[in-house]
């Protein structure tokens, strides 16, 4: 399984790469492929290139993907890859960086190992089942929050005011996937989702919190299974072990309801997710170009780091790149000597000592 989830890291890393260059230029054509489902050409080209590398590589294996007609391989074969080539299209068309390359085996309708990479903030989640889960290859573990009452939700805020829930801190994410991987690295302590959600935006993501110690199952506490005939979940609870009972005991009484109700759109249609719901402050994205001597031409480790040489700090992409090009001239004589382009996603105030981005 080690085998396995090297090759998976490796094609989210690949993945990434195309989504996040696509993203840079900006020029995708976007259309809805089904009521509200809308669809780029990264989201297509990403599911191409990880056809070609994962199934090349595993031939015998099982396949199902958001962007491929379901070919029910995934009921005949021991092992399957289940993929989401961009989870959080919608935060990928609303340039933010809030969106997921996502990669998971499935035996016997559970996940053995799983990857997920936000190629905009760099971050590569991965586990292996009873190997642990990690963040950048250093361990992760869901927070021990237990109180709903001030805890970071990721989530949607008004379907919780609708639902008078104590007062959170609630953070909008438009990927499923990406959201669970907030939640087992404790950037967050909980996600809810009382929409249906796809075995791609959660084969993987699961895997990674339940190994980073999270609990998560559907709205009914029921856990996840990737074989079944449906490709849909009811929902998702994620959260550290005593934060989950108490989300799972207030949303209980809720289902109840809604099994019950004789006007679903009239009494909950306001649980549906709307566009409005999806609005997120834009995020200032500088782009920091930095160079040094590195320890090893072949890694990002810089030999000095009171010697690294900042070149300038950049409000867009392009302008960044041109003046990576240009420093890069000064490699030429070195071969240890690096330049880089850093995303700066976030700001911290040194006199408050905490972050503000």
């Amino acid at each position: 399984m080690s085998d396995d989830l090297a090759l998976i890291s490796e094609a989210v890393l690949g993945a990434g790469k195309i989504a996040r260059d696509a993203f840079v230029e900006n020029d995708d054509n976007v259309w809805d492929k089904d009521k509200g489902h809308l669809v780029t050409d990264t989201d297509i080209a990403v599911n191409n290139y990880l056809l070609k590398i994962l199934r090349t590589a595993r031939p015998e294996y099982g396949w199902l993907s958001e962007e491929t007609k379901d070919d029910s391989s995934r009921h005949a074969c021991p092992r399957t890859f289940v993929v989401d080539p961009i989870d959080g299209t919608r935060a990928f068309i609303d340039r933010s960086p809030n969106f997921a390359v996502s990669v998971a085996i499935i035996e016997n309708g559970r996940s053995i190992a799983g990857a997920l990479y936000n190629p905009l903030k760099n971050e590569l989640y991965t586990a292996l089942i009873g190997g642990g889960a990690w963040l950048n290859d250093k361990p992760i573990r869901s927070s021990d929050r237990y109180e709903i009452a001030g805890c970071t939700m990721v989530g949607y805020p008004r379907k919780f005011r609708r639902l008078n829930w104590p007062k959170m801190e609630v953070q909008v994410a438009n990927s499923m996937a990406y959201r669970i991987a907030l939640v087992a690295s404790g950037q967050a302590d909980a996600t809810v989702s009382f929409t249906p959600k796809s075995d791609w935006d959660l084969a993987a993501a699961e895997l990674i919190a339940r190994e980073a110690g999270a609990m998560i199952s559907d709205l009914n506490g029921n856990d996840f299974r990737y074989d079944q005939t449906s490709t849909s979940e009811f929902g998702v609870i994620c959260a550290g072990p005593k934060l989950y009972a108490l989300l799972l005991e207030r949303v209980t009484p809720v289902i109840e309801k809604f099994e019950s109700s004789k006007d679903r759109k009239k009494d909950f249609g306001f649980m549906g997710t709307r566009m409005t719901d999806r609005d997120e402050k834009p995020v200032q994205l500088l782009h920091i170009v930095i160079g040094g001597e590195l320890v090893d031409p072949n890694k990002t480790e810089f030999k000095d780091l009171k010697e690294v040489d900042f070149v300038g700090a950049f409000g867009n992409y392009a302008d960044a790149c041109d003046a990576w090009r240009s420093a890069a001239q000064r490699t030429v004589d070195n071969a240890h000597m690096r330049y880089f382009v850093l995303h700066a996603h976030e700001l911290i105030d040194p006199d408050k000592d905490g972050i503000i981005g």
